[in-house]
Formats: C-alpha cells, structure tokens, sequence
C-alpha cells in the first residue's frame, strides 16, 4: 500500500471513532474549550451543615428548615446524632431561606441566592440551649451550662449567656464584670432586668473566681496583686469579647461592659482598647488600679464611661481620661455589686445611660 493510501485510511479510521465519541468529547478534540449542552440547564443544589450549642455541641433532633422563596413551600429535615443534616436536589433557579431551631429557639435566617451557582452549600448554626433550659428572667439550671474559653495564658474561663425571648437580631450584648473575691453569680437579679429590657447578657468568671480556676489544667489560686498587674485580669476581656462577637445573632458592633471594683477598671481599659465596646459602666473603680492595669497612663484612654463612685473626688479624678460622652454619679452605697446594683438611683442611672449611648 503506497503512503498516500495509507494516510487516507488513517484519516477515515479517526473520522469514525470522533463521531462514535460524545458531544462534549468532539468538542475538546475539535480544539474548542468544552462547553456545556444548551438544553442541560444548571444543576440541583445540595444544603447541608451542622447544628450546634453555644459551646459546640452538636444538638441532635433540631430541625433545619429550607424555604422556596418563590412557592412559600418549606422543605424540613432534622439533625442526625451528630447535629449533621443533609437536604439535596433543590431546584436551582429559586432563591432559599434557611434556618434551624431546636425546642423552639429559632436560629438566624440565611439566604441561599439563585445567582449563586453552587451545588454544594455549606450552612452552619448555632442555637443558644441555655435560653431554652433557663428562659430569659430565670436563673440558669446548672451553672456550668454556659461557654468556655481559654486566655492567652491558658486560664480556663467560664461564663453564662442568655439571649432575650423574642427579640430580633441584631441583639445589643452586655458583659457584666464582677469584683474582687466575687464571681458571676453577683450579677444575677441585675441580669434579670437586661434580659427583660431585651439585651443579650453574658456573665463573666473572672480568673481565680467561680469556676475559673485552672491555668493549663492546674489549680489556680486567686492573689491580691492581680488588682494591678497588667498579665493577670486583662487578658480574661479579650477572649470574652471574642466569644461574644462570634455569636450569629449578636450585634457584634456594638458591646456594653458593665463592670464594678476591679471588673469597673477592666472596662475602663477596655472602653479605650476594644473598638466593638460602645459604652462602658464603672462601678466604683479605681484610677490607680486602672492605670496600673492598663500598663501606664499611655495605655489608658476610655471612651464613653458613666462612673458610679461612693465619693466624687475619685470620679472626678477619673474623667479626664475619659473621651465624651462621660459622667459622674455619686451614690451612698456601700457593700459589693448586689447592693450597688439593687439601688434604685444606680439602676435608673445605668437604663438611662444605656438608652442615651446605645
């Protein structure tokens, strides 16, 4: 067989086996980009995720909620034992709702977009168990239901946090901030008050007090001088805050501290230091302890701080480190948080300040 006849057999057989190949393959073989079909259309979406508690734990039996925005028709599936739900083949041209609720405590809502072109999607929630345990007024059932967290130094912090019934997101949050030889339970008919008022509260065990009482899983003894070492109560604010930011259905922009003794200095450092803290409550703080604390006069420079002091020379002597807005009011109370907090003159202050500065 001579070469031309060769090659023409050669070409013929190619020809043969390109059209027994599918339309995508010629395409490619062709030399052109590969294209999908006209008629195939975008493909179904899948949603899945997990469902968890404040602290991570994956709730099991919440159910996760799919809404056609288009139909008003809602696709439901709950979360397997390990908080893992699964929902596939959703029409893609639609745009979805999704939430979760567990025992009737609702999640954020989150749009799924039908410009979106995405098959898989990935959405996880988180639901605060410990409103549906205590309801917002009542006291936590177990005290140790609420988040942990470890510090830069590896103290184990513990706290409780609660979110108001019924109230929108955003929600405004509070970090309460007890005193010297307390813990957060101090706290606890003052927090009754915010929750009814509709804010978020988030009680604090400061290091060495309550539960937190281990640094690096060892027994964590409480000392005197931490009132004005900067390596000590400082670094508690910075872990706190961030938890509470993380939360889904927090404003995290905007944080209240309210703090008193010590937990008074902490905030006022913070009220300089943390751009997300929008206000600051001061009760019965210490200007030496907080400058002490803060590392130097340099260090310290609160922004928006109502001060409640027995004695107004040290309220005043405060002030000028403190940008506006900024007031000073005197109480004659003694005692700690409880007394300080149950006075009618210093709750009406901190409501009326809140209502001014938030």
């Amino acid at each position: 067989m001579s070469s031309r006849s060769f090659f023409k057999l050669t070409i013929a057989l190619l020809a043969v086996v390109v059209l027994a190949l599918p339309l995508e393959a010629q395409v490619r073989i062709g030399g052109g980009a590969t294209r999908r079909r006209a008629d195939e259309g975008p493909k179904p979406k899948n949603v899945h995720g997990i469902v968890q508690d404040a602290r991570g734990k994956p709730l099991v039996a919440a159910r996760v909620f799919v809404r056609n925005t288009k139909t008003n028709t809602t696709r439901t599936v709950t979360t397997n034992d390990q908080g893992l739900y699964s929902i596939n083949a959703l029409p893609p041209e639609v745009d979805y709702e999704v939430s979760a609720d567990y025992k009737g405590q609702g999640s954020e809502k989150r749009m799924l977009s039908a410009l979106l072109n995405r098959e898989d999607n990935v959405f996880n929630f988180q639901i605060d168990v410990a409103v549906i345990e205590g309801g917002a007024g009542d006291k936590p059932a177990d005290r140790s239901s609420g988040p942990e967290f470890d510090t830069f130094d590896l103290v184990r912090l513990h706290a409780s946090f609660e979110i108001p019934a019924g109230r929108q997101a955003p929600i405004p949050a509070v970090l309460l901030l007890h005193g010297f030889g307390e813990d957060r339970l101090v706290w606890d008919s003052f927090r009754k008050q915010l929750l009814t008022r509709g804010w978020a509260v988030m009680a604090l065990d400061l290091r060495g007090h309550g539960e937190s009482k281990t640094k690096n899983r060892r027994p964590l003894t409480t000392d005197a001088t931490w009132r004005s070492n900067p390596h000590e109560f400082p670094l508690d604010v910075d872990p706190a805050l961030d938890w509470l930011k993380s939360q889904p259905r927090i404003d995290s922009h905007k944080i209240v501290i309210i703090g008193y003794d010590v937990g008074a200095n902490l905030a006022l450092i913070a009220a300089g230091k943390f751009p997300e803290v929008r206000t600051v409550v001061a009760v019965k703080p210490n200007l030496t302890e907080s400058l002490a604390m803060a590392g130097s006069a340099q260090d310290f420079h609160p922004r928006s701080a109502l001060i409640l002091v027995p004695d107004e020379a040290e309220g005043n002597r405060i002030t000028p480190y403190v940008a506006n807005p900024v007031r000073v009011l005197t109480a004659p109370v003694t005692g700690g948080t409880n007394p300080w907090l149950q006075n009618k003159q210093v709750a009406d202050a901190v409501f009326q300040w809140l209502k001014e500065t938030f």
